[in-house]
């Protein structure tokens, strides 16, 4: 163990007999114990330290990987939900009930749903100690009265407006007007369920209770399914139509198209019975974390005012996003070469993007908020930058590789699961090229998803949102000049302008707040995911070059799985830590 060395001493005075690791003076020895014992406290310390930043990457892994599951889950789902949709209620009834959710959807957005992340969460980890609990419960259940009033002002509202509100969006050509308001006016029961889920998963999650959250959105696709087969088989039963009629493709007789206008009502009943049903699995939750309802409304409590505080830029921001919805749709109408299929091409590209964000970037900013808030709250920076650093790299760990497969295999991804029926190799080109420029802005939106949960963690939405509006001058500088020539690819394109814009305006502002995140560390790792990024792209290209001949299924399974291979082996080899914890944490699961 090293010490300071002793003073130096005549030859002629004897040395006394005292051990080598001590000086010849007491005080010089004391002295020497103690800068011994600091020393061994620093370095248990350090190591300590060590062990809980491992300790919390692999929390923050595991609790973004059980949110992924449960997207994952409910992705699949609402895949099914589509399949039914176009199966058994194709044409009028599957497009009138997706439109007729829109209105829903938005209503949901600005009331509560856009408040999750900005103002539930955050404020709720402020009191999420044990020692705040019977505050907690006074906080979520004003929150959750005043969701449960605002929705029940809400949907009788929306009853009285349906058709207002559809005669002014109505989509020309071939849709039900009545039809349209009938869905509307049943599906708007849905806004309760919704808004008690949203405030109580935002509690849940704040409490690192993700499971239920997780996992409970897939019931609404499942409730929404079961409701219109039910309503669809009662319609075949009263009009005597067999049920093969009901279940073989082809064109519908009038009859059959009959049933599926009577059995329309049954879509949107499943969707308030689902948005219930999303609520009800929350409650074991809420019985796990100790908080129950009480009939409570204390409008002056701070975290109250604070969730109203932090939830106006939101609002504002929701708004504004609602009018760029509208502009978008606009340019879609005036596109060349038919506004239907472009309008079909880039919904397809959207659906085929979302996925990944969906496991991925939601999952991670989910993941990541309580934690960053916590951090905040102590004034801890450097765990703050710690755990945002690691955030953003395994978002990009996993996100590269979904822009790259995305890319380089659109054609047969495409052709696998939309060339069926009249979709064509004329409509998966189409479709293959809204893929195309949608991919390019996956890994920015993980990044732009994380540091929208930095920013909310500090308690600032204001400059998230915008930003939101600056980054809109980016689609509408490559949109609005291009989309009578160019077209839907510039629409795409301009898409990811917005959401690229977005996050690396978001980058810049906060590195200006916080300082340096860590840039050496960071850009490290993202280099190592980057030439794995590139070996995947070769690896996939050289497979479908080999491959010319097979179809579109063969082609995706074999590139695929080829190129997700050299993307992991390459990451490993390159020692990207991210895929090492990921891997720890596969084998502590599985019992090895």
């Amino acid at each position: 163990m090293p010490s300071e060395m002793p003073p130096r001493r005549s030859r002629e005075t004897p040395e006394p007999a005292l051990p080598q690791a001590l000086p010849p003076f007491p005080e010089a020895g004391a002295a020497a114990g103690e800068a011994v014992q600091l020393v061994e406290m620093a370095r248990d310390t350090s190591a300590a330290d060590e062990q809980a930043a491992a300790g919390g990457r692999r929390r923050l892994i595991a609790t973004a990987g059980v949110i992924a599951a449960g997207q994952l889950l409910s992705s699949v789902l609402g895949f099914v939900r589509i399949a039914v949709l176009n199966v058994l209620f194709y044409p009028v009834v599957s497009g009138t009930f997706l439109f007729a959710l829109r209105p829903i959807q938005q209503i949901n957005d600005l009331l509560v749903g856009g408040s999750v992340s900005g103002a539930l969460i955050p404020t709720f980890v402020d009191y999420g100690e044990p020692a705040s609990r019977e505050e907690l419960r006074r906080i979520y259940s004003t929150v959750a009265n005043l969701v449960l009033i605002c929705m029940c002002v809400a949907v009788p509202l929306l009853i009285l407006a349906a058709p207002a509100i559809i005669s002014l969006e109505i989509v020309r050509g071939g849709d039900s007007p009545q039809l349209t308001i009938q869905l509307v006016r049943l599906a708007s029961f849905s806004l309760i369920g919704l808004g008690l889920f949203a405030a109580t998963s935002a509690l849940l999650y704040a409490l690192k209770q993700v499971v239920f959250p997780a996992f409970a959105t897939g019931i609404y696709h499942v409730a929404i399914i079961t409701c219109g087969v039910l309503a669809l088989l009662l319609a075949a039963y009263q009009l005597h139509l067999p049920l093969a009629s009901i279940f073989s493709r082809g064109s519908a007789s009038s009859a059959v198209l009959h049933a599926r206008e009577l059995a329309a009502p049954g879509l949107a009943i499943g969707a308030a019975v689902g948005a219930l049903a999303e609520f009800a699995i929350l409650l074991p939750g809420l019985r796990r974390v100790g908080v129950q309802w009480h009939p409570v409304l204390d409008l002056r409590h701070p975290a109250v005012r604070q969730i109203l505080r932090l939830y106006g830029p939101i609002a504002a921001g929701l708004v504004i996003s609602v009018l760029y919805q509208n502009l978008d749709l606009g340019l879609i109408g005036h596109t060349p070469n038919g506004w239907e299929a472009n309008n079909t091409a880039l919904a397809s590209g959207t659906v085929l993007t979302q996925f990944p964000v969906g496991l991925v970037a939601a999952a991670l900013s989910f993941a990541v908020l309580p934690p960053l808030t916590a951090a905040a709250n102590r004034a801890d920076l450097e765990g703050f930058k710690a755990t945002l650093r690691h955030g953003i790299r395994l978002g990009l760990l996993l996100m590269v590789p979904a822009m790259v497969g995305l890319y380089v295999l659109r054609v047969p991804i495409v052709a696998l699961l939309f060339q069926h029926g009249t979709c064509t190799h004329g409509c998966t080109v189409r479709n293959a090229l809204a893929v195309q420029n949608y991919a390019y802005e996956l890994p920015f939106i993980a990044l732009d998803q994380l540091l929208i949960a930095a920013f909310y963690a500090r308690k600032n939405t204001l400059i998230p949102n915008i930003v939101a509006v600056v980054s809109i001058l980016f689609y509408v500088v490559v949109a609005v000049p291009f989309h009578t020539s160019i077209g839907m690819p510039a629409l795409a394109f301009g898409d990811t302008a917005k959401n690229t814009s977005h996050a690396l305006i978001l980058f810049v502002l906060l590195t200006l707040a916080i300082g340096n995140l860590g840039m050496r560390d960071l850009l490290g790792g993202v280099g190592r995911i980057l030439i794995a990024g590139a070996a995947m792209w070769l690896a996939c290209w050289g497979m479908l070059m080999a491959l010319p001949e097979t179809g579109p299924g063969a082609q995706l399974l074999l590139a695929g799985a080829v190129g997700t291979a050299v993307y992991f082996g390459v990451v490993l080899l390159l020692r990207v830590e991210e895929v090492h914890l990921i891997a720890e944490i596969v084998r502590r699961r599985l019992g090895r």
